[in-house]
């Protein structure tokens, strides 16, 4: 986003006007409209040159009038267009957040009203697009600042370089204007060779990345360098216009060919901003101008800053409210009511607060303090909500340690609902633990067992170290270590040692899978290469080589679509030989079910005994495909299947509430809880299939 227009005035550039408009329709529509303008998003890219071309500017204006740039006045003037609108969406957002979002959701929301207050929201959502665990989360009202944030970064970086590079070149009497001209080039190259390589090798990091980004900011401040020439002459003016409405099917252009599936931005935000740049570059005095002097466009521009902020939060929550996905009706609702607010708050609040800055009385020191004090009061918001989901999941520990000392009867999965005579405890009609809020964080991995984005194979053991009855390695990605709480207490209860290790998005199989970037997949592929060497080694001690894996996830890439499932089996066969051409049998595991995408958000909503509301059909949980049982077929005498879904799934549903206990903290990964509970229907599988193996 660019900072908010000024009010209007006699020097207003109308056709920027027009171009911010232009911008903050596109992300409007596309968010509201997705398959209707599927290019919209690079209105933010707009946005970008739009800042860069307008703050550099006001710098050297400054610089080269005075001599210097006074940084602490001009942040105070930042802070006066921003931080209002900014911290006052954010307030009425949080507040709303924890009247109506389900518990479930108040930990990220938390953590992005935090980061999106303190700025840094483009960082927390790049970490958050290359953590495996956190792929599943859902878009939070505070997402859309991670451009402010990107922007508040250029704001605080770019001039103090222009003050560092004007006191190094000082002696040399250097045209300060030039000087910039070199230092924005210099970094809109770097940043854009980045940007490229970025987008190809970590696309979640380079489209959030200040450092992916800055490039667009650099070439709309090159521009404000080299104005085009001021006179009026009938063939500037002819330039001028053939620029100008260059750049506007540019801009036009790039809404409908780049997609969602378009890599980006990479080279492909190479058409929007280069026609950003044209339009800023010959926009002043042509017929753009004229169209952002009309009354629409002119209020769209001058409110453009505010209808970003306002609409989005209406996107994310309004659903709530309803339950229902928006419609056509509400669609329009979340357009108008994006409109009004957007008046409301930039003529009552924005705007003459802004002026107050203005003043004398405003110095910079005070405005500091003011927006130290809002940031304290918004982070606390944010603060809040995540101490309010630390009690929950404090309360729920402490619920279920008494549910489980105090061995009460059909407690999850003992449940066995899918036998002919499930096993029902009243009692646990309205028992839900761990809570909804709490679920996510309901997970047992230890970092001992577990690689994340290295080859290193690295094994955690659970049982005796010396002593032990059976031997078993149990490998696979984090389905498989989120079995880490049932493989822990079977190997207590029966004295085995239960060695575990996984990876992320990576489990045993000699087929290639998909990943995000290619040191995931080579991450991944060493990784499978130490694990079969790590069997082989051990091999002599080992009673059996457990394997499982999630069926919905890292998909494997197969040359042809048709032949995606037999690809499956056949990495699963080839991974497995490797272990029992070695004399170590293998037991397959079939995947979990999966759970609906919502389950923990409708699980917070749920009152009283639980009901199936929350619940997914049999069929779909269990849509995926899995392979092992064919893979089991494949390999012969020296594997078995082992197929738990009767103690996840009845006949026709697999529930999200079993025998009092949340089964899943996403909807793929078991609960930790969930998991300890299951461990004696794993054992007991894993005894039979060790002893039809001769063990």
């Amino acid at each position: 986003m660019s900072e908010p227009a000024a009010p209007v005035h006699d020097r207003t550039r109308w056709d920027v006007q027009a171009l911010r408009a232009f911008a903050v329709v596109a992300v409007v529509l596309y968010h509201l409209w997705p398959n209707r303008l599927p290019g919209g998003f690079v209105g933010v890219d707009v946005f970008f040159v739009i800042s860069g071309f307008l703050i550099t500017g006001h710098l050297l204006r400054e610089q080269v009038r005075t001599g210097r740039i006074a940084l602490g006045r001009f942040w105070a003037r930042r802070a006066g267009r921003l931080l209002p609108g900014a911290f006052l969406t954010l307030t009425v957002t949080g507040i709303a957040v924890l009247a109506v979002v389900p518990s479930s959701l108040w930990g990220q929301y938390g953590r992005e009203l935090i980061a999106a207050t303190v700025y840094l929201q483009n960082w927390q959502l790049a970490s958050d697009a290359v953590d495996y665990l956190a792929s599943d989360n859902q878009p939070s009202p505070f997402q859309h600042f991670w451009s402010l944030s990107v922007e508040e970064q250029f704001y605080i970086v770019l001039p103090v370089l222009l003050v560092l590079l004007a006191a190094l070149l000082r002696r040399r009497r250097q045209d300060p204007v030039r000087t910039a001209r070199v230092l924005l080039g210099t970094v809109g190259v770097l940043s854009l060779v980045w940007c490229v390589v970025e987008t190809r090798t970590a696309p979640g990091i380079a489209y959030f990345s200040t450092a992916t980004r800055a490039w667009e900011f650099a070439l709309g401040g090159f521009v404000a360098t080299v104005p085009l020439a001021a006179a009026r002459s009938a063939r500037v003016a002819a330039v001028r216009a053939g620029g100008t409405w260059a750049g506007v099917a540019g801009l036009v252009a790039s809404v409908v060919v780049i997609t969602p599936s378009t890599p980006f931005p990479g080279t492909a935000a190479l058409l929007p901003v280069l026609s950003a740049a044209l339009v800023l570059a010959a926009g002043a005095r042509s017929t753009l101008e004229v169209v952002g002097r009309t009354a629409p466009v002119a209020f769209i521009g001058r409110t453009s800053y505010a209808i970003y902020l306002w609409h989005w939060p209406a996107v994310v929550l309004l659903p709530v409210v309803l339950g229902h996905p928006l419609g056509t009706t509400s669609k329009l609702a979340v357009l108008v009511g994006a409109l009004v607010l957007a008046a409301a708050s930039t003529l009552l609040v924005e705007e003459p607060l802004r002026a107050r800055v203005r003043t004398v009385r405003m110095r910079p020191v005070r405005v500091a303090v003011i927006g130290l004090v809002a940031t304290a009061v918004v982070v606390a918001l944010g603060a809040g909500t995540l101490t309010a989901v630390h009690v929950q999941q404090v309360q729920a520990q402490a619920f279920t340690e008494r549910l489980a000392r105090g061995d009460v009867d059909c407690f999850g999965a003992a449940t066995h609902i899918g036998s002919a005579e499930p096993c029902v405890n009243p009692r646990l009609a309205d028992v839900r633990v761990p809570a909804p809020a709490a679920a996510l964080h309901d997970d047992a991995n230890e970092d001992a067992c577990w690689s994340n984005t290295t080859a290193d194979f690295n094994v955690c053991s659970f049982g005796p170290r010396t002593g032990y009855r059976k031997h078993l390695l149990a490998v696979g990605d984090s389905h498989n270590n989120a079995l880490i709480t049932a493989y822990a207490a079977i190997a207590e209860r029966e004295h085995w040692r239960i060695d575990v290790a996984g990876h992320i998005g990576c489990y045993f199989t000699t087929a290639t899978q998909q990943a995000p970037t290619q040191a995931y997949t080579d991450s991944c592929q060493g990784w499978k290469q130490n694990a079969v060497r790590w069997v082989q080694d051990h091999a002599d001690g080992l009673d059996a080589l457990v394997v499982t894996h999630a069926a919905t996830k890292s998909p494997v890439i197969a040359t042809d679509p048709a032949d995606a499932d037999e690809t499956v089996v056949r990495g699963l066969v080839g991974a497995w030989r490797s272990a029992t051409e070695h004399g170590v049998p293998v037991i397959a595991l079939r995947d979990n079910p999966t759970a609906r995408d919502d389950v923990l958000a409708c699980l917070a909503q749920m009152r009283g005994p639980t009901t199936g509301a929350c619940d997914l059909p049999r069929d779909q949980a269990l849509a995926a495909f899995d392979g092992s049982e064919q893979a089991v077929a494949a390999i012969g005498d020296r594997a078995r299947y082992v197929d738990l879904t009767d103690w996840y799934c009845s006949a026709t549903t697999c529930p999200a509430v079993i025998g009092g206990v949340l089964t899943h903290r996403d909807p793929t990964h078991l609960t930790a809880t969930f998991a300890t509970t299951l461990a004696p229907a794993l054992g007991s599988a894993l005894r039979s299939a060790l002893h039809s193996l001769g063990g």
